[in-house]
């Protein structure tokens, strides 16, 4: 499987694997950007390095502008988003929270995937597949 890189973003770690409240995954921002094309999936990595995705694990970002040199903590718990200024800079911290009652990143087999969202689509209405073939 050939994947294209995201340089927008990297994945620089997942801190403090299995430990309740503690548990994230930190980023950093190497381009100004909208966070809402970007989120992280939950895989499974194997022995050759690379991941294979587990159903039902994701989180978008949302939307949202970050700066280069920014840092995303995502926090595998619950909590509130928060942000703050790093002393003597420009740059912030954006704490973000998965909601996730366990933590889930504990063993080291379980990895973050990080992933860009080129396009999408949207049905514009759904059709009533009922419709004309009711019989009474």
């Amino acid at each position: 499987m050939i994947v294209g890189l995201i340089e927008e973003l990297s994945v620089v770690g997942t801190y403090d694997r299995g430990v309740a409240n503690q548990e994230r995954i930190v980023l950093l921002v190497n381009t100004t950007i909208n966070l809402g094309q970007y989120g992280i999936m939950l895989g499974i990595k194997d022995q050759s390095g690379m991941a294979r995705p587990i159903r039902d694990n994701l989180f978008w970002f949302g939307d949202g502008i970050v700066n280069k040199g920014d840092w995303l903590f995502l926090y595998t718990g619950p909590g509130e988003p928060r942000f703050s200024t790093i002393p003597n800079n420009q740059e912030k911290i954006f704490t973000l929270h998965w909601g996730r009652n366990v933590t889930i990143l504990g063993d080291g087999i379980i990895v973050p995937i990080l992933f860009k969202v080129e396009s999408v689509q949207i049905p514009t209405s759904e059709p009533n597949l009922l419709e004309g073939h009711v019989e009474n």
